[in-house]
């Protein structure tokens, strides 16, 4: 169900020149592939026998010595709030050298990008989502993602080229490739400034309330939060969307409503 919020005087904008979207749980439901894990990390094994001078882990326990540890300092950051993105490779390299395993960095990269492609093998991009964008590209809006995500840059990339989410974004700028996480508005900016557009020209789309509504109302953005794969709860004590929605294909007409609303 669609839900424009309430305004005493309602702000509009005579024309929306942009939307910006954030990433998982907006355009797309970020379910990772736990269960292809430990073919990983037995792929991972193997390939650490060359460089093991010690007797190595089983896959299982690599899971939780590596795989689970990373997991667990990412998450701890976030519940941290901290806005300064992490290092997804020193992350790992951390965790590999707590089991006594001390590697180049560009092995430790390759055991990353091995995990980031197993987690991402069952992600797929819902037509209708994909039909939105389309949407917005045929009537001149421009598009930008916006998105926290601690992955390699350039995965995350390759993925939205297999998502067919690429061809009908303008921008894409992930937290791992400017260095700074949402609300920060320096990653905004570098999506708005890409797409020569201000703020308040624009409309951001996303899934949590610090840090997609109130991150961009910061900066003077009207803001949509969706519903479709996870759900906040609204109170006064959380930055306020200026629209609700249960499904992407809503937001269409949300726009109209910002464009004529008296």
């Amino acid at each position: 169900m669609t839900d424009v919020a309430s305004e005493s005087s309602p702000r509009c904008i005579a024309v929306v020149h942009a939307v910006l979207f954030d990433y998982g749980h907006t355009l797309t439901d970020f379910t990772l592939a736990e269960d292809e894990l430990l073919l990983c990390y037995m792929a991972v094994r193997s390939l650490l026998e060359a460089e093991a001078r010690q007797e190595l882990p089983s896959a299982e326990s690599l899971i939780k010595l590596v795989s689970q540890k990373v997991t667990m300092e990412i998450a701890q950051s976030y519940e941290a709030q901290d806005l300064q993105e992490l290092d997804i490779v020193e992350l790992f390299s951390r965790a590999l050298s707590d089991t006594g395993l001390e590697l180049p960095r560009g092995l430790v990269e390759s055991i990353a990008e091995m995990e980031h492609r197993a987690l991402v093998r069952h992600l797929e991009m819902p037509k209708e989502n994909l039909a939105v964008l389309r949407t917005l590209r045929s009537e001149g809006i421009k598009v930008g993602l916006v998105s926290n995500a601690t992955y390699l840059p350039r995965l995350l990339h390759e993925d939205l080229d297999r998502l067919g989410i690429s061809r009908l974004v303008d921008i894409a700028v992930f937290s791992s490739e400017i260095g700074v996480r949402k609300p920060h508005p320096a990653i905004f900016r570098q999506v708005l400034d890409g797409l020569d557009v201000a703020p308040h020209e624009a409309v951001f789309v996303g899934d949590r309330l610090r840090d997609d509504i109130g991150g961009a109302q910061s900066l003077g953005m009207r803001t949509v939060l969706t519903t479709q794969y996870r759900r906040e709860t609204l109170d006064g004590s959380k930055p306020h969307p200026d629209a609700v929605i249960g499904r992407l294909p809503e937001l269409i007409d949300i726009l109209k409503a910002f464009t004529t609303c008296a």
